[in-house]
């Protein structure tokens, strides 16, 4: 039986369930974070940058005026008791920590949000190990399907509902022979793949390039942290700028960047191809964050929190 943290309590995990009509469940009003942990050095486990998922977490519901129902020292007891009691300790984890209101809509939904507290749930998921062996490549397409601009809905915060043009681009994708898609922002320039940050490499020019934030990317943590190990650790210029999707098709290397999948290269976009999809770049990319979060290679201060 798998358990969950439930408000502060040890639960079963299927015991966690959403009233269809409630506020959450019908009108897409949700929020989480997706982090992970990983074993330390004395066999114990640290979470990798706590902190600025709990920041991120606080941001993304101030968006509806509302305030984070756990702290993050919370989150730590939450992880520290979860993983300990699903003999997790010492393992890689996948951790969903889920922000959702489970009040009943009565007739209406003009519900204001602030009148009720917000319900924390949190799963966790060990990880194979094979999921670290190699890089994961994909193959991608430009969705038809355009990520929604500021003025519709805040592309910053990590909210269900904004999931739902990703799951779009997905099922569009997937259905046409590939494994990923890639949006478009109202301005016809570059934002990010489903559920995740992308990056162009140009070995020439010797440059890394990601769309700004600007340009509707969610503020992805490993998105910031491979933008602070590039900038620390290579000779390749990092630059944050708008990019045409044609850019990708001129681009040397493409990869992906999020939480669940940590990097994975680009082989093919729409007819073009990017050779094997597992250029010199991603690689090295993906086995320093690997080698940092497996504390093989020292990790700045502050990035793992110990679950003691």
């Amino acid at each position: 039986m798998s358990l969950a943290w439930l408000d502060g309590e040890l639960v079963p995990e299927e015991s966690v369930s959403l009233h269809v009509n409630s506020v959450t469940s019908a009108l897409g009003t949700g929020f989480f974070e997706a982090l992970r942990c990983y074993p330390t050095p004395g066999g114990g486990s640290a979470a990798f940058r706590l902190r600025d998922h709990h920041r991120r977490l606080t941001r993304s519901l101030a968006v509806v005026g509302a305030a984070p129902p756990v702290s993050e020292r919370d989150l730590v007891s939450a992880l520290a008791a979860l993983i300990d009691a699903e003999g997790m300790t010492g393992a890689p984890v996948y951790v969903k920590v889920m922000v959702y209101w489970d009040v009943v809509l009565q007739g209406t939904s003009l519900v204001a949000l602030q009148e009720y507290q917000p319900r924390t749930a949190i799963f966790v998921r060990s990880t194979a190990a094979d999921m670290f062996s190699t890089c994961p490549v994909v193959r991608c397409r430009i969705s038809s399907w355009r990520r929604a601009d500021t003025g519709v809905m805040p592309p910053h915060a990590k909210a269900t509902a904004n999931y739902y043009s990703a799951r779009l681009g997905l099922t569009e994708a997937l259905s046409t022979g590939f494994d990923n898609a890639i949006f478009l922002n109202g301005k016809g320039t570059v934002a990010e793949a489903a559920e995740s940050n992308i990056f162009l490499v140009d070995r020439r020019a010797r440059t890394v390039t990601t769309p700004t934030l600007a340009c509707g990317a969610l503020p992805g943590i490993t998105r910031d942290t491979v933008l602070e190990r590039l900038r620390a650790g290579t000779d390749f210029e990092v630059v944050e700028a708008p990019v045409q999707h044609t850019d990708l098709y001129a681009a040397d290397e493409v990869f992906l960047t999020n939480t669940a999948q940590i990097i994975r290269g680009v082989a093919r976009i729409d007819g073009r191809s990017l050779g094997d999809g597992a250029g010199e770049v991603t690689q090295a990319v993906r086995a320093d964050l690997l080698d940092m979060l497996f504390q093989r290679t020292s990790a700045p201060a502050g990035w793992l929190t110990s679950l003691v």
